[in-house]
């Protein structure tokens, strides 16, 4: 027992916990911010199985989509609950976000304690505290500001919550001596993980961790034809997973049939991996786009780094457990299923909430680095240091988060002027609902897809041609060939986004999709009575 770390603990203690309460309440003005985005879409107020199914009818979550794009059962369920709870109050909706992030604390504080006794016993006095500190750098990374706040990201506290205490149950299941009670923890641990994939589908790249804390846990084991079989349950259950939310993707489109090379798909894969490291570890400035193609070559010279930490961790791993090697693997494994290999729809490539897992494993290198000190007050001048500039960060993109207006959006524009995520919501929330058709003619000839550029100016010839229509019915028209000309551009919108589609076969930056699936969306929801203007498709 260190001595010096000894003396006064419960103090300590006291404030570290006292600060992850406060930093915790610097979230609750995210309670009063209004819908942003996919928030409309998810919980859609156009949404009627959420807002209307009774509980008798809850089965459908398991049979269907309730939105367009994702099987994602759990996650809707919880819309479902709070719609039942709260109705239309837009608040309610943020409590239930905060719920969850106060959970992903809980499941991250428990799995940095299960984490420190696995690794370093030496350190099982001081474990409470230390996971106290880890918990307390968890909480304050601005990039969690964009789970919290935005409805539409609770999948990601979902997915990371159950992650969590599913590693949390299995490192405690590699110290149970009981064959039979450390058997049942393992399946608790894989039916989490597996849940947690249906709170949102990446959760199935966190079988790695699952899998490296078993191989761990091999090493010392007597008895590994149970360990090796575990293997074969998680990796059984996540190949289960996998499997559904392959087929779903595919049915509903939002997979992405992309080949554009060999090199082109480890160059973008490279710049994805340098992007969400540059969030994790140089949280600012935080914007809500971060366009990789901007980095330059040095994208290389990170991600082969970053590769071989991971390798050297891994192979640390099976020869002693240490808390640096499995943060290590915390931090790099769940961006492999962003590395966009197997493409499905994104906003972008990289984003804030992407790394939100990947921020336990860097807390859990720097709880490493903290147990190696004896002094409180010296783990308490490192903790600060750290927590006081990135809860200044966290409080400022509170700010800028609210989406009312599209005052978040309008800012990402000012912020990045010449990307083309920035200049298709400039258009389509903007300039388009303002009727400034001729600024948004001007803006789409910047995009650096033709493609783009053509889908984005066929958008804005249709908007024009169904300005008649906004207001009245097709029967107040006197306009005869009003529409006519409305169902023509139409169809030549419905042609150019198809258009679009065959040439992401070979696109490098598949982000590009996204302008095609909000010019899709954009069709359905602004020109809402195509189908009484136009009943025949023109072809």
């Amino acid at each position: 027992m260190e001595v010096g770390m000894m003396k006064k603990p419960q103090p300590f203690r006291n404030a570290l916990f006292l600060s992850l309460l406060l930093v915790f309440c610097v979230y609750l003005r995210t309670l009063f911010q209004q819908p942003f985005a996919d928030d409309e879409i998810y919980l859609a107020f156009s949404n009627s199985l959420l807002r209307q199914a009774p509980f008798s009818e809850l089965y459908r979550l398991f049979l269907e989509p309730a939105n367009p794009w994702e099987f994602l059962p759990l996650r809707d369920f919880t819309y479902w609950l709070d719609f039942r709870l709260f109705g239309d109050e837009f608040v309610g909706f943020h409590a239930s976000n905060l719920v969850w992030y106060a959970l992903s604390l809980a499941g991250a504080f428990c799995f940095f304690r299960e984490s420190i006794v696995f690794c370093r016993p030496d350190w099982k006095e001081r474990a409470g505290l230390l996971s106290l500190a880890g918990a307390l750098l968890f909480a304050a990374h601005p990039a969690h500001v964009e789970v919290a706040a935005w409805v539409a990201s609770r999948k990601d506290l979902i997915a990371g919550t159950l992650g969590f205490f599913s590693f949390a149950l299995l490192i405690n299941a590699m110290r149970e001596d009981g064959t039979r009670r450390r058997y049942g923890k393992i399946v608790a641990s894989a039916l989490l993980l597996f849940l947690a994939c249906f709170g949102k589908a990446s959760a199935t790249a966190y079988v790695v961790v699952a899998s490296t804390i078993l191989c761990a846990g091999i090493r010392t084991s007597k008895n590994r034809g149970e360990k090796f079989g575990s293997l074969f349950l998680f990796w059984g259950l996540i190949g289960l997973a996998c499997v559904i939310h392959a087929k779903i993707g595919r049915s509903t489109g939002i997979h992405i049939e992309n080949a554009p090379g060999v090199f082109a798909m480890i160059d973008r894969a490279s710049r994805i991996t340098s992007a969400l490291s540059g969030i994790l570890v140089f949280p600012w400035p935080m914007r809500f786009y971060y366009d990789v193609y901007l980095l330059g070559n040095w994208h290389w010279v990170f991600s082969v780094g970053a590769l071989a930490l991971s390798l050297l961790a891994f192979h640390r791993l099976t020869k002693k457990p240490e808390l640096w090697a499995l943060g290590a693997v915390l931090v790099f494994s769940p961006m492999a299923i962003y590395l966009q290999f197997a493409p499905f729809s994104t906003w972008s490539l990289a984003s804030e909430r992407f790394v939100f897992v990947s921020v336990a494993g860097l807390s859990l290198l720097l709880i490493d680095f903290l147990g190696r000190m004896t002094k409180p007050g010296v783990i308490g001048a490192c903790v600060a240091a750290l927590v006081l500039p990135c809860t200044l960060v966290t409080w400022q993109r509170i700010d800028a988060w609210d989406g009312l207006g599209n005052a978040l959006l309008d800012a990402e524009y000012r912020y990045q002027p010449e990307f083309h995520n920035a200049i298709r919501d400039r258009i389509l929330f903007t300039l388009i609902p303002e009727k400034r058709h001729d600024e948004a003619r001007t803006l789409s000839k910047r995009l650096r897809r033709d493609y783009g550029v053509d889908a984005m100016l066929k958008m804005i010839d249709a908007d024009l041609a169904y300005a008649p229509f906004r207001e009245r019915s097709p029967s107040e028209i006197d306009d005869g060939d009003a529409a006519p000309k409305f169902c023509e551009t139409s169809a030549r919108l419905r042609e150019s986004i198809a258009a679009g589609r065959k040439r992401m076969l070979t696109e490098a930056d598949i982000s590009y999709n996204s302008i095609l699936n909000m010019l899709e969306r954009a069709q359905k929801f602004r020109f809402g009575n195509e189908k009484l203007i136009c009943p025949v498709k023109i072809k």
